[in-house]
């Protein structure tokens, strides 16, 4: 820990002693803040977008000087999938590297921005992963009205072609992402933490399911959900840094690799809709599987 960190600890505890703080929910969020390490500057899509578009220009101008048509890729408007933005300073632009910390700035709204957990909200974390997903591919902020919005027109967009919301499986997440945010989805059975890191520096989402109650998140309440899905955006030496829409404070939320390894279970039967009967042994039975998410060409 830093002597800053140290300092700012040392003050909050001064604070404590003097009766400062009567809440256990604020004192625990101010030690879990001060405590949490320094993260990589986020990469916003924009600067994505616009290197791979800079990359394309480079050959295509190449092309024009040489006078002969060297076969190029094709790189579409937008981003190129493959393509890895601004390293970080000191590492070399390659992509058969990954670099040592990555973040992608997706835009977080928890799965109740207006902190109501009833229906559909408190069953709502992949609805919430997928639209987050789906603006930072777009390039878009978001907004507490927006995501509302968004949760309510999804849940009924998924009554409509499932019959229900509650517990989709993690086929019909790619269902989702595909057909209503028009994006690139796919299973990848290699859960570990190399391959979320190269899909990460790919500039790709990796959205995964978990059984939440061996999650270990200090902000869950009732030893957290039963079912559970959340947003992988980058990660730093030993952790992973997400966007959990199961809390408020879930923005950039960091895990140990093997805490959310180890919790990444599939929903474990084969349709969702109901969590009766479905208890946590048999919610550790589910599937090591995640999602991972691209801008479409």
């Amino acid at each position: 820990m830093t002597r800053i960190k140290q300092l700012g600890l040392l003050l909050i505890l001064l604070l404590l002693a003097g009766g400062v703080f009567f809440n256990r929910v604020a004192i625990k969020g101010l030690i879990l803040d001060w405590q949490k390490p320094e993260l990589p500057k986020a990469i916003e899509y924009s600067v994505i977008a616009s290197e791979a578009a800079s990359l394309a220009d480079e050959a295509k101008q190449s092309q024009n000087q040489d006078g002969i048509a060297e076969p190029v890729p094709s790189i579409p408007e937008g981003v190129a999938r493959e393509f890895t933005p601004s390293m970080p300073e000191g590492l070399p632009r390659n992509d058969s590297i990954i670099p040592l910390e990555y973040n992608l700035d997706v835009p977080f709204q928890p799965q109740a921005p207006r902190a109501d957990w009833n229906l559909p909200y408190q069953e709502a974390c992949e609805e919430a992963s997928l639209i987050m997903a789906g603006r930072f591919f777009s390039g878009r902020g978001l907004t507490v009205d927006e995501m509302d919005k968004s949760i309510k027109d999804l849940v009924e967009w998924e009554r409509k072609r499932f019959g229900y919301y509650e517990d989709t499986t993690v086929a019909e997440v790619v269902s989702i992402a595909q057909e209503y945010f028009n994006l690139n989805a796919s299973l990848d059975y290699d859960v570990s933490a190399e391959n979320i890191k190269k899909h990460i520096s790919q500039n790709k989402l990796v959205l995964v399911p978990a059984a939440g109650k061996i999650l270990p998140n200090p902000y869950f309440k009732n030893g957290g959900p039963l079912y559970h899905m959340l947003v992988i955006r980058g990660y730093i030496q030993d952790k992973f840094i997400t966007n959990d829409p199961g809390t408020k404070r879930g923005k950039e939320f960091v895990y140990k690799y093997n805490d959310l390894l180890n919790a990444v279970h599939a929903w474990p039967r084969e349709t969702g809709g109901s969590k009766r009967d479905v208890s946590e042994a048999e919610m550790l039975q589910g599937e090591k599987v995640m999602i991972v998410v691209d801008k479409r060409n």
